[in-house]
């Protein structure tokens, strides 16, 4: 009996161990949307961050100018002003003055204005849910799965470090790659940086060979 509550307890502290990254990623994730400037500055260590970010600059770039160019699709003089004084150029600068517990929650409302106002408007479609369909649409089980659905990677480099590879939403080719550490008791986000991979060219349409 004795062997059986060890055994039982293992297995509960081992799924808690392995588990405890994924949810401090989550809550991280949420602080961001909810502009938890308390959680952000405990679960996030920014200096580092900070310098993993600075090493995928050109892709980094490559999204901000993605997202100018399609706000600025609809109302090409008004987008372009508003991107100018609120979305600018990605630099090493704008990652100092930007990735920050602060800075942030504010990128975070801005892509979010993009995506409830600026898509519509253009005629771009929300990304198909794992739940669509079903009364389960739009809760939070449903953007759970949606967003597990993203992960490519999931693993443990070592016993304190956690490396995630998660899709971008509305860019299939590209991805994020996240690394959460255990530093003292705290899973804290260390690392992030953005992959692109060059979207597969259209392959040329055979020609009608006229009769």
């Amino acid at each position: 009996m004795r062997r059986i509550s060890v055994l039982t307890g293992t297995v509960i502290a081992g799924v808690i161990y392995l588990g405890s990254p994924m949810l401090a990623a989550w809550e991280v994730r949420q602080a961001i949307r909810t502009a938890d400037k308390s959680t952000l500055e405990r679960r996030v260590d920014w200096t580092s961050v900070r310098a993993t970010l600075n090493r995928s600059l050109a892709p980094a770039q490559e999204v901000i100018t993605e997202i100018s160019e399609a706000a600025g699709a609809p109302k090409p003089g008004l987008w372009s002003r508003i991107i100018k004084a609120t979305v600018p150029m990605l630099s090493g600068t704008a990652i100092d003055y930007y990735v920050t517990p602060e800075g942030v929650p504010q990128l975070y409302a801005w892509r979010e204005t993009w995506r409830q106002k600026v898509r519509p408007a253009i005629g771009l479609a929300e990304p198909r849910m794992a739940l669509a369909g079903t009364p389960l649409e739009n809760t939070s089980l449903d953007k759970i799965l949606s967003l597990l659905k993203r992960v490519d990677r999931a693993a443990f480099t070592g016993p304190t470090r956690l490396e995630l590879e998660v899709r971008d939403r509305y860019a299939e080719h590209r991805s994020y790659r996240a690394v959460m550490e255990l530093k003292g008791m705290t899973w804290m986000l260390t690392e992030v940086e953005v992959l692109s991979v060059a979207p597969p060219k259209p392959q040329p349409q055979p020609v009608a060979q006229s009769s």
